[in-house]
């Protein structure tokens, strides 16, 4: 059981993003404000990408069926989430197009957040975050060779390999999206084990962050001009839209070109992840001290 005995990174670490998504969803329940959807969907990111690297540690046979519970309620919060960017574009068009988009989406809202609500409230009445701590065993951790360090050299690789894809001037949408998710799971890894690796690893943490915030605003302009025409459509709407997410596109390829494109940056990275500490231990110990949430 998590927190018996001496705690384990695995175990702290899984412990941290539990009690970080039961305060999101309390969060997200009292407010519901925009902000407090999308921390919400973060946590569950999170959580879920930690269960994935700590799958060898964790001997439940719930594993899947708390997955599978935490992908339910991201569909649901995403749902919330693509209004709220739906809402947020489209003040800044002054047309009644455009305010009639505004009410058909403030009314769909309102819908999505009835669902989330309503199993966020189920979610805190059964105690789900308590009774997940039970379940989920995580055994020791103990060994810098242990398979969870491993999958670090190959998410990088799996990092450059979709981010030069995607940066190439024929990439599609598709493209970009599956580089979308491999910076995710890269950063998320990264802050599992960034005290094993020293502050060097901060600075990789910051960039993917950078590249993350460029992708996300082409994922959430793709976003808005899908369903604005599932809507009904408004040219002109659309092909504002279509313009900043050309732009925003333009300055991703940019800033990779600059950053991350030369061959040399791949291997460093990858170089260094593939470093294993001599007293994993002694590094764990100082993982555990308590820290601030990023």
């Amino acid at each position: 059981m998590i927190g018996a005995g001496r705690k384990s990174l695995a175990a702290d670490r899984v412990t941290r993003l539990l009690e970080r998504l039961a305060y999101q969803i309390s969060s997200a329940r009292h407010s519901r404000g925009e902000e407090a959807v999308h921390d919400l969907r973060v946590a569950i990111r999170r959580l879920l990408q930690a269960l994935a690297v700590f799958k060898p540690q964790l001997a439940s046979k719930e594993l899947k069926k708390i997955r599978r519970s935490l992908k339910d309620t991201m569909a649901l919060a995403g749902e919330v989430r693509d209004c709220d960017v739906v809402l947020k574009c489209l003040p800044d068009f002054r047309s009644p197009g455009a305010a009639a988009l505004r009410e058909k989406f403030q009314v769909r809202r309102k819908a999505a957040e009835r669902a989330l609500l309503s199993a966020l409230s189920r979610w805190l009445a059964r105690g789900t975050s308590s009774k997940w701590r039970e379940k989920l065993e995580i055994a020791g951790f103990e060994s810098p060779d242990d398979s969870t360090l491993r999958k670090l050299p190959r998410l990088a690789k799996s990092f450059f390999k979709c981010g030069s894809r995607a940066a190439d001037p024929e990439a599609s949408a598709k493209d970009l999206h599956q580089f979308r998710i491999a910076a995710k799971e890269l950063r998320y890894t990264l802050e599992l084990f960034a005290p094993l690796y020293g502050p060097a690893m901060r600075d990789r943490q910051d960039r993917i962050q950078a590249l993350q915030s460029l992708l996300g605003r082409i994922n959430d302009l793709h976003t808005v001009r899908r369903l604005v025409s599932q809507a009904g459509g408004h040219a002109k709407i659309e092909a504002a839209l279509k313009k900043r997410q050309r732009r925003k596109t333009q300055e991703f390829r940019r800033l990779w070109t600059a950053e991350f494109s030369a061959p040399a940056t791949a291997k460093r990275w990858i170089n260094a992840l593939r470093w294993a500490p001599r007293k994993p231990m002694a590094r764990v110990a100082v993982a555990l001290r308590p820290a601030a949430e990023a």
